[in-house]
């Protein structure tokens, strides 16, 4: 009897205990939250991480997921996007567990921000949209209105500003509704970038100085950092270089208190402009130079390759519990065909039906065993495949780590060199060629790296990278560059050598605008049939009367007839250089 009663006291007291431990994680998350939205990372994640510890012990999945999809945005504002993404997708796969829909479309929502940090703005566009149709699903309106907030974020990125006009203030319709102070706070601001980039700069300081008092009133430090930054480059932009110093500086400094990584790295190319245009040009390239370590830091090469890793193994996973479950299937349905054709092999006794039994069952088992064969030969070709494109891109990124150090090294010494051989202009112009040819090999090594991923190396994808490069070669020679690209250019897969002699020809015209043109303005048109991709650059410079049959432009006319192309170029005098590429799209493509 006294054991039945000590039995029971024990039971007792255990759900005693893990009543109380699910309780405390409640209150960690609670407090985390708050913690998180005063800008306190650091404590936010040590509250958030034995949130976790203690829903684990709880057996509270939901918290669980809960915990790791507020671990995943800490990680993300301080600008750790791998751990970020790491923790987002465990997030997901505890949801998806206990479906948790809720915490699954705003999990979704946080990796699509996380993709679009990283410009990575297809990828970020599919997650927002998977969110939004799980918000809809649950009629969450705040949850809509967030993932049409960041929808707006991808447009405005992409210079589609009518679109992301619309999405803004669908997401302010709604928070005004609800009264969302912090939210308000947030799509004012996004409403300013959009009227600064429209040149509207009375009402883009109106909404970034209304998003400002909000920031201040509820206390949200990230916010307040975001609002001072974006008010200095609006006031750059109006000519008060004052001004905009003043406001960068202040966004620095509460940037640094809460560890914002984006915002100091914008903070700093703000400073640096403001005393660039106030004649300060020793500050100015003393913070441009922050600016420049802080961005490389933040966004790079490895960074998105380590991102995408991360996401192939949770795909991973997924596909292999999708197949277990598959196999389990067929098991069962095997075990199935298995008696059904032993019950009709025990009526049937007659000598006529056991001989036609037996030869069904021997085509049958003739087109499985061939089917199987087929089977097991594709799965050994992918996988020899797969093993071949993993070790080109390891040795490839191999190269590219060791090279690259050495190279970066060379660069780092030429400039050394450069500057303490001011009275030795002979060894000074030797030392900024070999930096040049330094900073040269390693951007070629870098579009290598990019091409020989097969997931970069579509048309889409293919566009996007020529664009950026673009807009960074020409912005060294304040030339102006305007581009008409079609919206929604499909993900097909091209072959590497087409993107590759594609991108050699553009870099060599835009080469050649630069060094001979005088140009001010470049015009860049893509348009896109269902038969050909014609790509057109044209800028404004003094043009030529000669033949255009010089080596450089022979070996760009010999690139785009080797991928099945035609190239022509036509230049006047004082009238501009137009180059003229259009290549079949069913030569290009990957088939």
């Amino acid at each position: 009897m006294i054991k039945k009663y000590v039995l029971i006291l024990i039971l007792l007291y255990g759900l005693f205990c893990f009543s109380q431990t699910g309780f405390e994680a409640e209150n960690l998350m609670k407090a985390g939250v708050v913690t998180y939205s005063k800008g306190n990372y650091q404590e936010a994640v040590a509250l958030f991480q034995k949130c976790a510890v203690l829903s684990k012990k709880s057996g509270d999945d939901k918290l669980l997921g809960k915990a790791y999809n507020n671990l995943g945005n800490v990680f993300s504002r301080i600008g750790k996007s791998e751990q970020s993404l790491k923790n987002y997708f465990l997030s997901l796969s505890i949801s998806k567990q206990c479906s948790d829909k809720l915490n699954i479309a705003k999990t979704y929502k946080n990796i699509g921000a996380l993709y679009e940090e990283q410009r990575d703005f297809g990828n970020a566009m599919q997650y927002y949209v998977r969110s939004f149709e799980l918000a809809k699903q649950m009629k969450d309106l705040l949850l809509m209105a967030d993932c049409q907030n960041n929808m707006g974020i991808v447009y405005e990125q992409q210079l589609n500003y009518p679109m992301a006009l619309t999405m803004y203030k669908n997401a302010f319709k709604i928070y005004k509704s609800k009264n969302d102070k912090g939210k308000i706070s947030m799509v004012l601001n996004n409403l300013a970038i959009v009227y600064k980039f429209l040149k509207n700069y009375p009402q883009s300081i109106k909404n970034y100085e209304a998003a400002l008092v909000l920031s201040k009133n509820l206390d949200d430090k990230f916010m307040i950092a975001a609002n001072q930054n974006n008010l200095g480059n609006v006031y750059a932009l109006t000519g008060n270089y004052l001004k905009s110093l003043e406001l960068c500086q202040l966004a620095y400094k509460n940037a640094k208190l809460i560890n914002a990584q984006e915002i100091i790295i914008e903070s700093n190319s703000g400073i640096s402009t403001a005393y660039e245009k106030l004649n300060q040009f020793a500050k100015a390239i003393e913070y441009r130079k922050l600016y420049e370590q802080e961005k490389d830091a933040f966004i790079n090469t490895n960074r998105s390759g380590q991102l995408a890793e991360i996401q192939i193994k949770y795909e991973t996973k997924l596909k292999e519990e999708e197949i277990k479950l598959l196999y389990q299937e067929r098991k069962i349905k095997d075990l199935k065909i298995s008696e059904q054709n032993l019950q009709i092999s025990r009526k049937n006794n007659q000598i006529t039906a056991f001989l036609l039994l037996l030869l069904g069952l021997t085509i049958i088992a003739y087109f499985w065993k061939k089917n199987q064969n087929l089977k097991n030969q594709l799965i050994k070709e992918k996988i020899i495949w797969e093993t071949e494109e993993y070790e080109r891109l390891r040795i490839a990124k191999d190269i590219h780590d060791d090279l690259g150090a050495g190279l970066s090294k060379i660069n780092f010494l030429s400039e050394i060199i450069y500057q303490k051989t001011e009275c030795f202009p002979d060894i000074r112009c030797n030392s900024e060629a070999v930096k040049e040819t330094a900073q040269k090999m390693i951007e070629n090594m870098r579009d290598l790296i990019w091409a020989l991923n097969p997931d970069n190396t579509t048309l889409g994808n293919s566009l996007a990278r020529i664009r950026e490069y673009s807009t960074d070669y020409l912005e060294d020679f304040s030339i102006d560059i305007k581009y008409t690209i079609p919206d929604n250019i499909p993900q097909t897969a091209i072959r590497k050598e087409s993107h590759r002699e594609l991108f050699m020809v553009i870099k060599e015209a835009l080469n050649n605008i630069s060094k001979h043109s005088k140009a001010t303005q470049v015009f860049f048109d893509v348009s896109l049939t269902e038969e050909y991709l014609c790509i057109t650059i044209r800028d404004n410079g003094v043009g030529h009367e000669g033949n255009g049959k010089g080596n450089g432009l022979r070996n760009m006319q010999s690139r785009i007839v080797k991928i099945g192309g035609m190239f022509n170029i036509t230049s006047k005098k004082d009238e501009g250089t137009e180059v003229r590429i259009l290549v079949s799209l069913q030569k290009i493509l990957e088939i």
